[in-house]
């Protein structure tokens, strides 16, 4: 099936999570994104776990496998007089310049937006690095848990140390914040895109890892802003969460209305206990050690998670379920979006996947091949599209340059 993006050309120079994950998401959308790869080294992420069976490799490694699938991959040392004629030679039919890297390195490897800007003013060039192209952070280094913590998301984990002294934040699982990061690059290219249709010119598009996740804090800075709320003891919107017979559920804490109490009242089956308290709204006023939340817990852990979350939601009381992955990826709803596909990995086995955080009826994304073996497609790149000899490409392997 056509994609979305069928004929965009993208050249990616970009390791580990954002800049390949912006990648990933055109690249599954029809786009013909080339990765360009270090001559024997490759991506880093290749020789990170885990690994398809608990066998490392180059291409086994299920990280790397997840964020290039869709891709063309070659190797190409962009450093060299060859390499940078070759790259020279690859840019000049392609629409986006994908670059992950830090400043310095980009100006030293000859991938700034003025150079490429001048000689393809067509060309949109998308930068991801740790704190933006400029400003005083601009040199320092990064990663998942700088981009979450400076970005003051941590403030606001574990939920469990809202308002407790010395309870330290911590990040959360996996890598949120990078993987928002690459796909803020990717909406920002397509923005850059659309742009272009208007003026014929290309333009940079700058992502800073940290950034993204930081825009997220909009009601946080305000507390700041109008109340001098520093957010010491981290931030939350009066979740709680209530232990069931299978699991658990989270609930937000109401702001006082009358309604809400009564919904509430009867979610939990009007206890003659609530009245003999003399319990009044709003809940997050109550203390963490009334006996009101051990009642609540009684009455949820008789009931199930969905039994729970069921009723919550014709009384329109703010409950959910927490879910581990097995649950959420084996949920009807999921299961009905085909949210989960099979990814074909490098080595030529396949597991199951997320597929991208959205979908389009006509042109869904879909994993359309496995990521690339490195530099797999050196031939059909350098000799097929740009006529470059099988004899330039022997010296070039044998000079490092491939």
């Amino acid at each position: 099936m056509a994609g979305a993006l069928e004929g965009l050309k993208v050249v990616e120079i970009a390791e580990g999570i954002p800049g390949p994950y912006a990648g990933k998401l055109m690249a599954d959308l029809g786009a013909e994104v080339i990765k360009v790869e270090r001559p024997r080294q490759g991506d880093g992420l290749r020789y990170v776990a885990p690994f398809y069976n608990d066998k490392p490799s180059a291409d086994s490694g299920l990280l790397f496998n997840f964020f290039n699938t869709s891709k063309l991959g070659v190797t190409l040392d962009v450093e060299s007089a060859t390499g940078r004629d070759w790259l020279d030679r690859l840019l000049r039919g392609a629409d986006v310049l994908l670059v992950g890297a830090m400043p310095a390195q980009i100006t030293d490897r000859g991938l700034n937006f003025e150079m490429w800007h001048g000689r393809y003013p067509q060309l949109v060039c998308t930068y991801v690095t740790p704190f933006g192209l400029e400003g005083p952070y601009s040199d320092w280094k990064g990663g998942e848990l700088v981009a979450f913590h400076m970005s003051g998301l941590g403030l606001a984990t574990p939920r469990n140390r809202l308002s407790i002294e010395g309870q330290r934040p911590l990040k959360a699982g996996g890598n949120q914040a990078l993987m928002i990061a690459g796909l803020s690059a990717a909406t920002g290219t397509m923005h850059a895109l659309f742009a272009r249709e208007g003026t014929a010119r290309g333009s940079m598009v700058d992502v800073s890892e940290v950034e993204p996740l930081a825009s997220f804090q909009f009601l946080n800075v305000a507390r700041w802003t109008y109340a001098g709320d520093t957010g010491d003891r981290g931030y939350g919107e009066g979740s709680r969460r209530f232990w069931c017979a299978d699991g658990a559920v989270s609930m937000l804490l109401f702001t006082g209305q009358q309604r809400q109490w009564e919904a509430f009242r009867e979610l939990i089956d009007n206890p003659k206990w609530l009245d003999e308290g003399n319990y009044q709204p709003p809940l997050s006023k109550i203390k963490e050690d009334d006996p009101f939340w051990a009642r609540v817990n009684e009455w949820t852990g008789r009931h199930t998670k969905e039994e729970v979350y069921r009723k919550a939601q014709g009384l329109r009381v703010p409950l959910f379920p927490e879910n581990d992955i097995a649950s959420a990826v084996e949920s009807e709803q999921v299961k009905s979006r085909g949210f989960m596909q099979a990814m074909p990995l490098a080595n030529g086995d396949s597991v199951s996947a997320p597929t991208a955080p959205y979908t389009m009826y006509g042109t869904p994304p879909q994993m359309r091949g496995p990521a690339p073996t490195l530099g797999r497609d050196n031939r059909a790149i350098f000799g097929g599209q740009l006529g470059i000899s099988d004899e330039e490409l022997r010296h070039a392997y044998e000079a490092g340059i491939l």
